[in-house]
């Protein structure tokens, strides 16, 4: 996905990869950390807010969305639950409301980094990559090894063909968080898809193999594999959990990859 004299192309890879491999789905990543401030004692006592959560965390993102909005007009001071419907809505990808819900958030709990987190995380969405890089520096700047802003901010290096500075901010990441799953993940997609996926292989197979980290980190060892031409290699980690007609797919997605990154 990342070419040296053509960087559009990893822009264009990479939504290929998100939108119509189905091993690529969430290939570079952001940790939504939860948010667990004081909540008032009815709001508690009634177990709503629970409730929300528990709706929010199997998916059932309307139940979450209509338990958080009226939590938002019953315990509006409650920064938990701007942060609990502004997930849902960013999981349902309406991040114009998801943004809203957000900045009530911060406006409740202005050093929450968790809600400047997640804002960021909007920008990113929307594509406006200014704003989410200067959230995530402002983010660092009081907490220098925050992995999820480090992640963040790699993320939108990465999206603006800045790749050298995506790794460094990867790698400087893993320095302190050796084991963190996101940083090593992004970090082998970002190798792979700059022409490095020897050293992308290295990175996701890691000291603990791939077999127990993150679903995206195998298919992106997949995909390395596919752009350092070892298909036998990609074959057998796709064919794991995948029909065989959609692994040749993505063999072929593979090829294509190969001969357009130089």
């Amino acid at each position: 996905m990342i070419l040296h004299p053509v960087r559009p192309l990893f822009l264009s890879a990479l939504l290929l990869a998100l939108a119509a491999c189905a091993p690529l789905r969430s290939a570079l990543n952001t940790e939504v950390r939860p948010v667990s401030p004081a909540m008032d004692e009815a709001a508690l006592a009634a177990g709503e807010l629970r409730i929300a959560a528990s709706a929010l965390q199997s998916g059932d993102l309307d139940v979450a969305q209509s338990l958080y909005r009226e939590l938002s007009e019953s315990h509006p001071g409650q920064t938990a639950v701007w942060m609990g419907l502004g997930n849902t809505y960013f999981l349902q990808a309406n991040y114009e409301a998801a943004r809203t819900a957000y900045e009530r958030a911060a406006q409740r709990s202005p050093d929450l980094p968790e809600a400047q987190l997640a804002l960021a995380r909007v920008d990113v969405r929307v594509r406006a990559f200014d704003e989410a890089r200067a959230r995530y520096q402002r983010i660092l700047a009081q907490a220098p090894d925050d992995p999820v802003a480090l992640a963040g901010l790699g993320v939108v290096y990465d999206l603006t063909g800045q790749h050298d500075l995506a790794q460094q901010t990867y790698r400087k990441g893993l320095a302190v968080h050796k084991q963190d799953e996101v940083l090593r993940t992004n970090l082998g997609l970002s190798l792979a898809l700059s022409g490095k996926p020897r050293e992308a292989v290295n990175m996701l197979l890691g000291y603990d193999g791939v077999a127990s980290g993150l679903p995206q980190r195998r298919d992106n060892l997949a995909l390395a594999y596919g752009l350092l031409g070892r298909e036998d290699a990609a074959e057998n980690i796709l064919l794991t959990y995948q029909p065989r007609g959609q692994v040749q797919d993505n063999l072929a997605f593979y090829r294509y990859l190969r001969e357009h990154i130089k």
